[in-house]
């Protein structure tokens, strides 16, 4: 990716991104751009994040838009998927994920 500092932007893939923070020589950045108006799930049905569409959309079709030179830069992360504290919602189950919100 190169040299960049928080609060710079940064091309990777076909987006323009954000870097919020930097750690260990790896960056958290969030796309400036919409991706894809897409809903949370196809149903209006009680799921969690692991079981999502959108969950399932970004770390499959959306994943493999990127070039195998910047697929080895993505760090699946692990997301605890706490409960709702204002809803009281069901967090479900930890996921390892490539992307997070």
């Amino acid at each position: 990716m190169g040299n960049f500092n928080i609060g710079s932007t940064i091309s990777f893939g076909n987006y323009k991104w954000l870097v919020l923070d930097i750690q260990k020589n790896k960056a958290l950045i969030i796309t400036n751009d919409i991706i894809e108006l897409r809903a949370y799930h196809d149903k209006y049905i009680d799921i969690t994040w692991v079981d999502s569409e959108i969950r399932k959309y970004l770390n499959g079709e959306f994943y493999d838009k990127f070039k195998d030179s910047d697929k080895s830069k993505i760090i699946p992360v692990t997301n605890k998927n706490l409960d709702n504290q204002w809803y009281g919602s069901n967090g479900g189950k930890e996921s390892k994920t490539k992307y997070f919100y």
